[in-house]
């Protein structure tokens, strides 16, 4: 009678081995547990800067707007006369911006944001309002964020193709 109530348990334990585990539980890996990168905090932070420039740009100051951007190709009267001339040209005017996302990689960073703004159609030559949405890229220069460059990603105005004519 023993015996059969040795082998009862043991049948018993087995069965529930698989249901209960044993030892420790396996802990699901998270992405906190992650190594963290070990990243200097400069300030002004990426949103910052784009805030900055985004606001600086609204006001129609661009001498403001070029201490937030990095442009190797000219001096700060030459970006100045640029911004002038591109914005009065196209009657642009940024009426509101929305943060939507921020990504910092090692010395790299995207900002993409929302963009309302009010330009004139390269097709039609009316004003028009235009919401779209920018990814701003920046990266670190001197131990400052600075916009390297940006890009519409969605709602972009696209100037009508040219049609090149064929002769046979």
């Amino acid at each position: 009678m023993i015996n059969g109530f040795k082998k009862l348990t043991l049948l018993i334990v087995l069965i529930l081995l698989p249901v209960t585990g044993c030892g420790k539980k396996s802990e699901p890996e998270y992405i906190a547990d992650a190594p963290q990168i070990d990243r200097k905090d400069i300030k002004p932070t990426p949103t910052e800067v784009v805030k900055s420039y985004l606001n600086a740009i609204k006001s129609g100051n661009y001498s403001k707007a070029y201490k937030y951007v990095s442009v190797p190709y000219t001096d700060k009267a030459g970006y100045i006369n640029q911004m002038k001339n591109t914005l009065v040209d196209n009657d642009f005017s940024l009426i509101s911006y929305r943060m939507l996302a921020t990504q910092i990689y090692d010395r790299t960073s995207t900002v993409v944001v929302e963009l309302n703004t009010k330009l004139k159609s390269p097709t039609s030559g009316n004003l028009i309002n235009l919401n779209q949405k920018s990814q701003y890229s920046l990266g670190i220069f001197k131990d400052k964020w600075l916009i390297t460059s940006d890009s519409c990603i969605e709602g972009c105005i696209e100037k009508e193709p040219v049609i090149e004519e064929v002769i046979e």
